[in-house]
């Protein structure tokens, strides 16, 4: 293993100094990386056998990297914490900062300097080959060949239009192009179907075509499809394509890896004078899942053996792996079948009752390179159908792997709590609309309170908070049909149709599967159980962490949100969205007459958050203003 960071700037990282700790400084460049693909270490990188190689035998790689720590590294804390970007979008800012991110300049803003305080420094690495994002961090792959060739073969997308359309481009999340390239464009071997429930119907290939409709006329683009008779709105399609060049695209995995380890301990590729004591790494929703993948694959020992990570912070990314270690995986896909939502799905080492396979998340690491892990979701990744298999199978609770600690936080949404100037809103930032006013729940405190957790229990032992989620043996995990019918008995709001509830299921990948090749579309047969949190007499889920909102509610609050009737599919779940409904005002007011009345009882409820350790005690205010922004929305 090599690895050699080169500088392009270094600047001062906010105003000021950080206490005890000084001035900080911001390092942005490019890491080059060299690996041996024959090293035992890199065995299930998919594809990194066929990568040229360089005089030396070795595979090379580049990635942007962005690093800030003090300036006088000795007055430190002595721990490094690697930030996984999301789309290639840096995550410390938003999750330990206090910077509310709306432009690509936010990223980089210290805010309240939480970490910084602390004497820790943080590395952004960049690990997404096809990541898009204005100013995002990226990875460089090698391409992997065959007979000296590009690789051919099928790419598998997901469309879904939110109203009618003649055309559709083929992008997803946070991409502007797609990932991979249409060839011949005219072959009948590209195959487009159309979604209906757990099945899917081949439509004509005279019936569509890759162009797209504009004012001119229609244009040939290999970039959309157009339908002869158009998509219909809520209707789910899946295309088939073919495409030619395979990037190696679980060098990502390795890029995370070593930069970590030649930054802690103090390699000569390293940009600082010297090492850490130990390194944690976090990753949130995707990339969340990415460090699943990680794990899986035992990369947790770099060529020299080293143990790279001693804790990780592993938030919303449910039971799921992704597309990061396959042929043609394109990571930023999501809700695509794929060679990453199979089993395993829980830490230990279980067999499978769908398909009688023995294995584990955490079964390919030797138990000095499993570190300490803390899992925590809300209540969305629950009801998409993944969160419960981490702790639950075949309808019982599993027994707790001791390197691993579980957290549900109750009544909250993938994409946190939004209110604009104070009032709800019923679009999700990614432009798709729901049925029922956003989730507005805040529990960014809890993603700091976890993290500091984590770091003392890697430090120094200190035994962290207990894991908190649904559980059959208490009665608090249900199916999710359960709360479904106690919805409509008690309330008139919109429900999902619980027949098109997503999840995952066994599936059948082809011939190549153990290969890391995956024959297109992917076969889904019966659905492994999902459960979700029971709920109380007013709505609000009974299991986990449970945030003032849920502790006190003036409101109810879920992880789940039908789409709205306007864009189709009204009985589907909106992606990424939970719902929150004020109570009435009156019966507010009889509660809690004023806001300090309110405030109060609040702070109550992050008092006993607190003592459990779920919350910082320096985040109390925090919480407390949060409450009453959240009491004037609901009584204005």
């Amino acid at each position: 293993m090599k690895v050699e960071f080169q500088t392009r700037s270094r600047r001062d990282f906010g105003d000021a100094a950080y206490g005890e700790v000084g001035e900080y400084e911001q390092i942005d460049g490019t890491v080059v990386f060299s690996v041996d693909p024959d090293h035992p270490a890199n065995r299930n990188i998919v594809d990194l056998r066929l990568a040229p190689a360089n005089a030396q035998g070795r595979v090379e790689f580049r990635a942007d990297f962005s690093l800030v720590a003090p300036k006088d590294l000795s007055r430190g804390n002595g721990r490094l914490i690697v930030d996984v970007p999301n789309r290639g979008n840096k995550l410390v800012g938003g999750h330990f900062h206090q910077v509310v991110v709306t432009t690509p300049e936010d990223r980089d803003k210290p805010g309240d300097g939480f970490l910084c305080h602390r004497g820790f420094s943080f590395l952004s690495i960049g690990w997404q080959w096809d990541a898009q994002a204005e100013g995002g961090l990226g990875l460089d792959a090698p391409m992997a060949l065959e007979d000296g060739k590009p690789i051919e073969g099928d790419v598998l997308m997901r469309l879904q239009p939110d109203h009618d359309c003649p055309d559709m481009a083929l992008i997803q999340l946070g991409q502007t192009a797609p990932s991979y390239p249409v060839i011949h464009p005219d072959s009948d071997g590209h195959r487009l179907y159309q979604r209906s429930g757990a099945g899917r119907q081949q439509i004509d290939r005279n019936q569509w075509r890759f162009a797209r409709s504009g004012p001119d006329g229609e244009q040939a683009s290999t970039s959309h499809i157009l339908l002869e008779n158009g998509f219909t709105k809520g209707t789910t399609y899946e295309l088939v394509y073919r495409t030619r060049g395979a990037p190696v695209v679980g060098c990502g995995l390795l890029a995370i890896r070593d930069a970590a380890a030649c930054l802690r301990f103090g390699d000569p590729g390293s940009p600082l004078a010297s090492g850490f004591e130990h390194a944690f790494v976090f990753g949130v929703s995707q990339t969340g899942r990415v460090l699943r993948q990680f794990l899986y694959e035992g990369l947790n020992r770099d060529e020299d053996e080293r143990v790279v990570y001693d804790g990780m912070l592993i938030h919303i990314a449910g039971g799921q792996r992704g597309d990061f270690n396959h042929r043609f995986a394109m990571p930023t896909v999501a809700n695509i079948p794929g060679l990453g939502q199979r089993f395993p799905f829980a830490a230990g080492h279980l067999e499978d009752p769908l398909t009688g396979r023995t294995d584990g998340l955490l079964s390919h690491l030797d138990s000095d390179a499993t570190p300490k892990i803390m899992f925590s979701n809300t209540s969305w990744e629950y009801w998409r159908g993944d969160a419960s298999l981490i702790h639950i199978q075949d309808g019982h609770d599993l027994p707790e792997h001791p390197n691993t600690r579980v957290y549900h936080i109750a009544g909250t949404h993938h994409i946190g709590g939004i209110l604009a100037g104070g009032k709800q809103v019923s679009k999700l930032p990614t432009g798709l609309h729901t049925a029922v006013p956003l989730n507005v729940v805040n529990a960014a405190p809890v993603f700091r309170a976890l993290f500091m957790a984590l770091d003392a229990w890697v430090v120094s032992g200190a035994e962290p908070p207990p894991s908190a989620h649904p559980r059959i043996d208490d009665g608090t995990a249900v199916p999710r049909e359960v709360v479904l019918d106690r919805f409509g008995e008690q309330t008139d709001l919109p429900l999902p149709d619980p027949e098109r509830l997503i999840g995952l299921h066994r599936m059948s990948f082809g011939a190549r599967e153990s290969e890391g090749i995956s024959a297109q579309p992917v076969e889904e047969y019966e659905p492994y159980p999902a459960f979700v949190s029971a709920v109380d007499a007013r709505l609000n889920e009974t299991a986990g962490i449970r945030m003032p909102d849920i502790a006190v509610p003036i409101g109810l609050h879920t992880g789940w949100n039908p789409r709205s009737e306007a864009i189709g599919a009204s009985g589907e779940l909106a992606t990424f969205a939970g719902m929150t409904v004020f109570f009435d005002r009156a019966d507010i007011m009889a509660a809690y007459p004023t806001e300090d009345a309110y405030a109060r009882a609040a702070a109550d409820a992050v008092t006993s958050l607190v003592d459990a350790g779920y919350v910082l005690e320096g985040d109390r205010d925090w919480l407390i203003n949060v409450a009453r922004s959240r009491y004037r929305a609901a009584t204005q």
